[in-house]
């Protein structure tokens, strides 16, 4: 079972307590990534949740099991990320960039299925980059969240 690694960064014109938010607000996460919570924990994300979130593979609806590993806001989140037999090692690493955020993603894609981590590896690589592109979109167009400071959550 080898992992497959996907690594993508992006800068958010936006502060890092604002792209935390979107990082960790249930009703944000529907926005920018897609999936809709369907069974998501009172205080998310705390270490040693397991949110279950809906979403779609083609025409296929499946529940994406999200299982929280360790949250430093607003630097770092990171889960593993289950869906059937993909598994997903995921973390978000975010950074102040000037007036904005460095936001990383580093993604260790595996499955016990030959050949599979390799394929799911593409789609994550596909779907993580749209769904980034949408939260820089989400962040930029309306600033800080109500709330978040410029240092943090």
């Amino acid at each position: 079972m080898q992992p497959a690694s996907v690594i993508i960064t992006v800068t958010v014109a936006a502060s890092p307590g604002r792209v935390w938010h979107a990082l960790v607000t249930p009703a944000e996460v529907a926005q920018w990534d897609g999936a809709r919570p369907r069974q998501v924990p009172d205080g998310y994300p705390t270490p040693g949740q397991h949110a279950r979130w809906a979403i779609r593979l083609g025409a296929w609806p499946v529940t994406l099991h999200d299982r929280i590993r360790a949250v430093e806001p607003p630097s770092r989140l990171a889960s593993t990320i289950t869906i059937g037999v993909i598994h997903v090692d995921e973390e978000y690493r975010l950074a102040a960039d000037g007036s904005g955020t460095r936001l990383m993603l580093v993604d260790r894609v595996s499955s016990p299925v030959p050949g599979a981590a390799w394929l799911a590896a593409r789609w994550v690589r596909r779907t993580a980059a749209a769904g980034l592109a949408r939260l820089a979109e989400l962040c930029e167009a309306d600033g800080p969240a109500p709330g978040a400071s410029l240092d943090g959550p």
